[in-house]
C-alpha cells in the first residue's frame, strides 16, 4: 500500500478541507499558534486555499469552568477532551451535544468543568478550542526557555516543564514520567507558580535591631548569626542549639543543615518542619495527589533522622533548647499559636525564608533564600524516587541558595561543609544516608531512582 501515492495525497487534502469548513482564520491572534496540529497538518497535507463559500458557523464562546474557556469556531470534534473526563478523571463532565454539522462540545447541563486535574484538557487540545485562562494573551511560545524540574506542590513530586521568559514563569506544563504522573498534573500543581512568584520577596537579609528587624548586609547579618549562635552554646552547651530542616527544601540542603548541626553547634537536637496535610485525591486513572502539600517530607526525614519539630518545641518548652536554626521558605506556612509562643522564648533564633512570613517576623536574623523554581538538587517523593530540581531563573537581589548560606555559616564557625556543587553532595549522601547508596545524577536522569538502589524504571507506556 502506498502513502504517497496522488489518490491519498489527493484525500488527505479533502481530509483538511472538511476539518477547516468551519474553522476560522485567527491563526495570527490564536493562543495555540506555534504548538497547533491542525495549524501543521494544514501546511504539509492542506490544499493552500479553501473552496468553501457558505457563511461559516459561528457558535459563542463557552465558558467551562475556572479555569478553561472553549472557543467553539476552533473545535474540530476529536473528542480527547470527553475521553480525558471519561476515562483518566472519570468525571465525565464534557460531552457531545448536538448532531451533524451542529455538533459542539459542552458540559453537561451546565455543570462545571472543575475536577481537579480539569487543565489537562487544553495540554491535549490539538488545536486552540481549549484554552486554560491563565495562558491567555501571553507572548508566543517560541519565545520562552524551557526547564525541566519538579512540581513543589505535594509530595507526588510530578515532572514539569517550566516555560519561562524574563526571569519569570508564565506557563507550567506536565513531563511524562510513567513512574510518577504519567502525562498529567493537577491544577493546584500547575497554577501554584503564582503564589511563588507574587509572593513579596525578601532579597537582602534581615537583622532585629531595636526589636525590629532591618535590612543589612550579608557581613553583617553573618556576624549576628554566629556570635548570637555562639552565645546560645557559651551559654547552654552544645545541646542548647537545635536545627530544624524544611520539606521544602532540597534532600542536600537538609543534608548540609544536618551537618552544620552535628560540626558547628554540636547538637544531636534535629526536626522536620512541615504544615498539616491538606486533603488527598486519586483519580479514576491511578494519577495520584498526596495530603502531603510539600515535595520533599519524605527526602528531608531521610536526611535529617527521626526528629520532628514537636520534639523541638518540647525541648524549648522545657528549657533544653534555647536557640534554633531553621529552613523556612514554604509560603502557605503559618504558624501554629502554641508554634509562635514556643518560638518566642527562644534566646537566638536564626530563619532561612523568601518572604517576611510568620516564622520570619519571629526570628533574630533572616537570611533570604530561593523559591523551588530557583533550586538545583534532588527530592525524593513518597513513592521514595529521587528526582531532580532544575533551577530556571538566579534569585533576585542578594537572595541566595540555602546550601551557599550554609556553608558560609559552617566557614565562619571553622566547620568545611564541602563544595558548592549539589551532585558532590549527593554523591556524599550516597555514602552515609541508608537507601541512597550508589545515587549519582547520572543514575537518577530525567526520570529519577528508587532509593534502596532501584534504578529508573522502563516506561509502561500509555
Amino acid at each position: 500500500f502506498r502513502f504517497n501515492s496522488p489518490a491519498v495525497l489527493d484525500n488527505r487534502k479533502g481530509i483538511m478541507e472538511f476539518l477547516l469548513i468551519n474553522h476560522p482564520l485567527d491563526c495570527p491572534w490564536c493562543d495555540q499558534a506555534g504548538e497547533c496540529k491542525l495549524q501543521d497538518h494544514s501546511f504539509d497535507h492542506g490544499r493552500g486555499h479553501s473552496r468553501f463559500v457558505e457563511t461559516k458557523r459561528v457558535p459563542p464562546k463557552k465558558d467551562l469552568g475556572p479555569h478553561i474557556t472553549l472557543y467553539t469556531t476552533r473545535c474540530i470534534l476529536c473528542q480527547r477532551c470527553t475521553r480525558f473526563c471519561d476515562e483518566i478523571t472519570g468525571t465525565s463532565e464534557l460531552g457531545v451535544v448536538q448532531m451533524g454539522s451542529k455538533s459542539e462540545i459542552a458540559t453537561f447541563e451546565d455543570m462545571p468543568l472543575d475536577n481537579k486535574m480539569s487543565a489537562n484538557v487544553a495540554d491535549i487540545c490539538p488545536v486552540g478550542a481549549l484554552v486554560t485562562k491563565d495562558f491567555l494573551y501571553k507572548p508566543r511560545i517560541w519565545h520562552y526557555d524551557k526547564v525541566d524540574t519538579l512540581c513543589p506542590g505535594c509530595a507526588t513530586g510530578c515532572n514539569t516543564t517550566l516555560e519561562i521568559l524574563h526571569q519569570k514563569v508564565y506557563r507550567t506544563k506536565p513531563r511524562h514520567n510513567e513512574e510518577v504522573n504519567g502525562y498529567w498534573m493537577c491544577d493546584e500543581g500547575r497554577f501554584c507558580y503564582h503564589g511563588w512568584q507574587d509572593a513579596d520577596r525578601l532579597n537582602a537579609p534581615l537583622k532585629r535591631v531595636d526589636g525590629g528587624l532591618r535590612q543589612v548586609t550579608w557581613p553583617d547579618a553573618m556576624d549576628a548569626a554566629v556570635s548570637g549562635i555562639q552565645a546560645v552554646l557559651d551559654g547552654g552547651g552544645d545541646s542548647a542549639m537545635g536545627v530544624v530542616g524544611s520539606s521544602m527544601a532540597t534532600n542536600e540542603e537538609n543534608y548540609l543543615l544536618r551537618r552544620l548541626g552535628a560540626e558547628a553547634f554540636g547538637t544531636p537536637r534535629t526536626g522536620l518542619d512541615r504544615k498539616p496535610d491538606g486533603e488527598a485525591w486519586t483519580a479514576k486513572s491511578g494519577f495520584h495527589i498526596d495530603a502531603d502539600k510539600t515535595p520533599n517530607t519524605r527526602g528531608a526525614r531521610d536526611m535529617l533522622g527521626a526528629g520532628s519539630l514537636e520534639d523541638i518545641l518540647q525541648g524549648i518548652d522545657d528549657g533544653s533548647i534555647r536557640g534554633l536554626y531553621m529552613l523556612g521558605g514554604d509560603i502557605g506556612r503559618t504558624l501554629s499559636t502554641e508554634e509562635a509562643e514556643a518560638f518566642r522564648k527562644l534566646e537566638f533564633l536564626v530563619v532561612h525564608d523568601v518572604h517576611r512570613s510568620d516564622l520570619a517576623e519571629l526570628a533574630d536574623v533572616v537570611f533570604p533564600g530561593v523559591i523551588p523554581f530557583e533550586k538545583n538538587g534532588t527530592m525524593t517523593n513518597a513513592q521514595g524516587r529521587v528526582q531532580r530540581l532544575n533551577p530556571a531563573f538566579p534569585p533576585p537581589g542578594g537572595a541566595r541558595e540555602d546550601g551557599a548560606i550554609l556553608r558560609y555559616v559552617g566557614q565562619r564557625m571553622d566547620v568545611d561543609l564541602g563544595g558548592t556543587d549539589p551532585a558532590g553532595v549527593l554523591e556524599e549522601i550516597a555514602g552515609n544516608v541508608d537507601g541512597y547508596a550508589g545515587l549519582t545524577y547520572d543514575l537518577i536522569g530525567d526520570q529519577g531512582a528508587m532509593t534502596g538502589g532501584e534504578g529508573p524504571s522502563e516506561a509502561a507506556g500509555g
